[in-house]
């Protein structure tokens, strides 16, 4: 599924192996409510394999985990989302790794990154108001595929920024059968600041995945 879809009816697809989705409209939770037609539309396609999920979902995802919201669980064993980074996409992140209990390998690429992003666009997010410096620290409930299954994370883009980072250690830190993280470095993010002043940074960063805690004896952190 890619585009503007407004109406995508699928049944008997018990087979389904992968499933790709991309929405390229604005995400507007003021338009579509709690967002039923998407979960009826997940629903169907929760057995697949290998999930493929753009910005747009992981947005719905985070609604879904604020206003405590039933969310779809898929059993795939591959997850990869395509993202242009928020603070407000880290609940999201959060409702899927929670409804993929089987999943064995994370791969997200970081599109673009933005410290806030308009509250026009993400009207519903006013009574939600958290701190991002301290989400991961508040997550208090295991998160059954990373003590059980998750084993493989790629991460790729615009890797080196401070949530993205946060996150990456708390998958370190509670990912208990992990075996490799690879972390692809996006060049091109060297044009908006000084390269010295992004060497810095990154070397910073580097340093500290290195030496972050691991739950995982086995893992091992690669960067390219």
């Amino acid at each position: 599924m890619f585009g503007i879809v407004e109406v995508l009816d699928i049944t008997n697809v018990a087979s389904i192996v992968e499933v790709s989705v991309n929405r390229v409209e604005k995400f507007d939770f003021r338009q579509y409510k709690d967002y039923q037609e998407m979960r009826i539309f997940l629903q169907t396609v929760t057995g697949a394999k290998s999930l493929k999920l753009c910005s747009w979902f992981a947005l719905v995802f985070s609604s879904w985990q604020l206003k405590n919201l039933p969310s779809p669980t898929f059993s795939c064993k591959s997850l990869q989302l395509h993202l242009d980074f928020v603070k407000w996409h880290l609940p999201g992140i959060l409702n899927l790794l929670k409804q993929c209990p089987c999943l064995e390998k994370l791969m997200i690429e970081v599109t673009s990154y933005y410290e806030s992003t308009s509250r026009n666009t993400l009207s519903w997010i006013h009574p939600y108001e958290f701190d991002a410096d301290e989400y991961w620290n508040m997550v208090d409930t295991p998160v059954q595929c990373l003590s059980q299954h998750l084993k493989t994370v790629e991460v790729a883009g615009h890797v080196m920024e401070k949530q993205v980072i946060q996150f990456l250690e708390y998958l370190l830190g509670h990912s208990m059968v992990l075996e490799e993280m690879m972390i692809f470095m996006e060049k091109q993010t060297w044009n908006y600041v000084s390269i010295n002043g992004m060497s810095n940074k990154a070397h910073e960063y580097e340093e500290r995945l290195m030496n972050e805690p691991k739950a995982s004896a086995s893992a091992a952190v690669f960067f390219y």
